[in-house]
């Protein structure tokens, strides 16, 4: 006789009871959430990962290119042509007294110019009228129109507003409407999205296109700060907290010049003690090309305002005024210990922050205007990139004495 041991178990044709179902579903929404959670981290981090990549992808095109503008700069050289005389080259670096955005200009060599599709027709006929600037120079060279030349080219880079730094090129080198004279130049706007076509702009007439007459184009954007510090022939350190001196004595050391003018002759100053250097020589120096000077390299400071997903921008939580010494934000949290903000269009310093508060140093820094700012304007500290060109184009007066 064969037995047949039964299991002890759920009884046949019973289903669960609400309290297992209640458990099970418990359980799942528990793995479920722990999952979520998990899955909306991981997608957090990549997503602010990804918005810093996008601002070293922007300051590497920039710094990429202002690397290979200082490294053809050029030097006055002699024409072996007599009669001749010397080339316009020039380096001039400065700030706007009326924003304090800096503005640089400098003459550097075209590459492959005879290989380039656009300059290789350059100088192809005498009656050349046209210009390489970047306004219909393809036309033109296939036209025939464009001057030569001579090997360079002017090159401007100025930081205009709403964090647009631009850049501009003109060849020949020289005037008329040459990037160096003030007000030579605009710059291109920024193309807005097309409305929606409506009567009344039908019937308007057009409007002038400035994109297709300025000088300067956009380059970048998001810049909300373009610094450019000068190495001299009495330089020592990149330190702006020690000044530029001829003479150092002791433990002083020379620092580095915020500004350049390798003309000796179109920025000038006053109040500069004997001690301090300064390139500005006389304004005859204009002309004599035998005291001019270019540094031995630059320092290129350039922060970016950072996406949103990047989490390093908050909020005023109350209004600002001019004399104020404490920023109150509404996310400290984002912003580190100590350093510089920006807000609407002023640098702040500060050495401190409790939760939410800033203590200020500082205001009006990186020669910004102090200002009010009301609540809820955006606060960041930006993605701050530096880097240092050498300029092969060095070149120091040694008639410059030690005072």
């Amino acid at each position: 006789m064969i037995s047949v041991l039964r299991l002890r178990g759920r009884p046949k044709g019973k289903a669960f009871t609400l309290i297992e179902v209640l458990v099970s579903m418990s359980i799942l929404i528990v793995l479920g959430l722990a999952l979520m959670l998990i899955l909306r981290g991981g997608l957090a981090t990549w997503r602010r990962s990804e918005a810093k990549r996008e601002s070293y992808d922007r300051a590497q095109a920039v710094l990429l290119q202002l690397r290979d503008d200082f490294t053809n700069a050029l030097a006055p050289v002699e024409s072996p042509l007599r009669g001749l005389g010397e080339t316009e080259a020039r380096m001039v670096c400065e700030n706007d007294p009326e924003t304090g955005r800096t503005r640089l200009f400098l003459v550097r060599s075209l590459k492959a110019e005879a290989e380039h599709p656009i300059t290789g027709h350059a100088g192809s006929t005498i009656a050349g009228d046209a210009t390489l600037d970047q306004r219909n120079d393809l036309m033109e060279a296939r036209q025939s129109r464009l001057r030569a030349t001579g090997g360079a080219m002017e090159v401007a880079w100025v930081l205009g507003p709403d964090g647009v730094l631009y850049r501009g090129i003109r060849s020949p080198i020289g005037p008329p409407q040459s990037l160096f004279d003030p007000g030579a130049f605009e710059l291109a706007p920024l193309l807005p999205a097309n409305p929606p076509p409506t009567a009344e702009a039908a019937s308007a007439p057009a409007p002038v296109d400035a994109s297709t007459t300025a000088l300067l184009r956009p380059f970048a954007l998001e810049v909300i700060h373009f610094e450019c510090l000068f190495w001299s022939q009495f330089t020592h350190t990149w330190s702006t907290k020690s000044p530029a001196l001829r003479d150092p004595r002791g433990d002083e050391v020379s620092g580095p010049l915020e500004y350049w003018d390798s003309t000796r002759a179109l920025l000038s100053f006053q109040g500069a003690s004997r001690r301090e250097y300064h390139t500005f020589k006389s304004p005859g120096s204009l002309d004599d090309a035998r005291d001019d000077v270019f540094p031995a390299s630059v320092q290129v400071t350039l922060i970016l305002r950072e996406p949103d997903a990047a989490l390093t921008t908050t909020f005023l939580a109350v209004d600002l005024g001019a004399g104020d010494r404490e920023l109150i934000v509404e996310d400290g949290t984002r912003l580190p210990d100590k350093g510089h903000v920006f807000v609407d269009s002023e640098w702040l310093r500060y050495d401190s922050k409790s939760k939410n508060t800033l203590h200020l140093t500082h205001r009006a820094a990186r020669n910004t205007l102090k200002a009010d700012h009301k609540i809820a304007a955006a606060v960041t500290a930006g993605k701050a990139f530096t880097v240092a060109f050498d300029v092969p184009a060095w070149r120091e007066d040694w008639s410059e004495r030690r005072r």
